[in-house]
């Protein structure tokens, strides 16, 4: 429960690209590794990420930022989320969102122009023209098995 408690002390951190900073700047990526730190899962600045654009899942079909989500976090069936796991939804051609599942259908992100916010799972923007969920992937990490 330490991850969701985290996860509320960001909110209303205005959102900044590739920062991570808590109440000056943060996007969603690096808003996943701020509550990994500040719950005191990780150590601070252990996790290194390369420098990006913020368009980035516009160019290109590497699924990178499940690469790196992926080193330290396992899997798991959307249908056994638990608040402190992290969901990945698809903007643009690959997986481009970090989540932070907080409970009862709510979850904690950064968002252009809005910064860190909660929101409900079923909120429009989480939606494609098409009303099909952009939610790919859900994931746990390893130290709350």
């Amino acid at each position: 429960m330490d991850m969701v408690k985290e996860a509320y002390t960001w909110l209303g951190t205005p959102h900044r690209n590739f920062a991570k900073i808590k109440g000056v700047g943060v996007d969603c990526g690096m808003l996943l590794i701020g509550v990994l730190e500040g719950a005191g899962k990780v150590k601070k600045d252990a996790i290194e990420i390369k420098p990006y654009s913020n368009e980035w899942h516009l160019h290109h079909s590497d699924e990178w930022f499940k690469g790196y989500v992926a080193k330290y976090c396992d899997e798991i069936a959307p249908a056994d989320i638990q608040p402190g796991d992290f969901i990945l939804y698809q903007f643009g051609r690959c997986c481009s969102h970090g989540a932070v599942y907080v409970g009862n259908n709510k979850i904690i992100h950064s968002v252009v122009e809005q910064g860190v916010i909660l929101s409900r799972m079923d909120e429009i923007m989480l939606f494609d023209a098409h009303g099909k969920s952009r939610l790919r992937y859900v994931y746990r990490f390893r130290g709350n098995k």
